[in-house]
């Protein structure tokens, strides 16, 4: 791998990780397309520098708003309401996908990865996309059945193809709450699972000094791009709908179809 190339995958991350079209799915096709081989540097290391590239790309957007919900969640509980907080809403809905990674993991790597699996959700999730954005439901406060949907939409996102944000998103609206309002939630929720498998995968973290570049173009490359493209989703989805996202992901898994025949 060269600087490029870890800039384009650390681009690829970062823009995947937030916008609804599947990070997963992109980072399967591209090294492909563009001849990207990782020969030379631990890929499982290169891995953690990403996830650490867009966590603080997160950080960077969400962090004080972040930072004020866990202040305030703490300061309910202490007081005896904790169970109304935004915070234990966050902290249920986290614990679906905490456990299916933490189980599930090694078989979805193993037998979940194959290009029919990533286009069928791709187009799959694409449907829910158009269809939430065209039902009329009655509008709902985030309630801890709400919250709970959306975790376990969070944790099927760990299918490839998925999409972390575009299933969680779609949830939450199909659900009953406001696009900015599922927005939010959605990556404020993102923060401890991205945390954790930053976390987690911080074992295989192994470097012996060479290449040094290749890691810091990478996540540089993620968190930059991961607060762009986080930026532009917000701002976009206060006045437009997730049509052009769905569609996209149709054509994407289209291709993909097409050129695993």
């Amino acid at each position: 791998m060269t600087a490029v190339q870890s800039v384009i995958m650390g681009a690829i991350q970062g823009i995947t990780e937030f916008l609804p079209i599947s990070s997963s799915a992109h980072l399967i096709i591209v090294p492909w397309f563009f001849h990207i081989q990782d020969g030379n540097i631990n890929k499982l290391t290169y891995d953690v520098v990403l996830h650490l590239g867009t966590l603080v790309a997160i950080l960077f957007v969400y962090g004080k708003r972040f930072a004020r919900v866990v202040v305030e969640g703490v300061i309910d509980f202490r007081n005896g309401h904790g169970k109304d907080s935004l915070l234990a809403k966050l902290i249920i809905a986290t614990i679906p996908a905490g456990v299916a990674g933490f189980l599930a993991q090694h078989m979805i790597e193993t037998y979940l990865r194959t290009p029919f699996i990533v286009a069928y959700m791709l187009a799959f999730v694409s449907i829910l996309m158009i269809i939430a954005e065209r039902i009329h439901v009655d509008r709902t406060n985030l309630s801890y059945p709400v919250a709970i949907a959306i975790g376990i939409a969070q944790a099927v996102a760990l299918v490839p193809g998925t999409s972390r944000s575009g299933a969680t998103i779609t949830m939450a609206m199909l659900l009953g709450l406001k696009r900015n309002e599922a927005v939010d939630f959605s990556f404020m929720l993102s923060i401890p699972i991205i945390f954790g498998t930053a976390l987690y995968e911080i074992r295989h973290f192994q470097y012996h000094g060479e290449g040094v570049g290749i890691y810091v173009y990478g996540a540089l490359s993620a968190f930059v791009f991961g607060a762009l493209s986080l930026n532009f989703l917000i701002k976009y989805l206060k006045k437009h709908t997730l049509d052009i996202f769905a569609y996209y992901r149709i054509g994407l898994a289209l291709v993909i179809l097409l050129a695993s025949l």
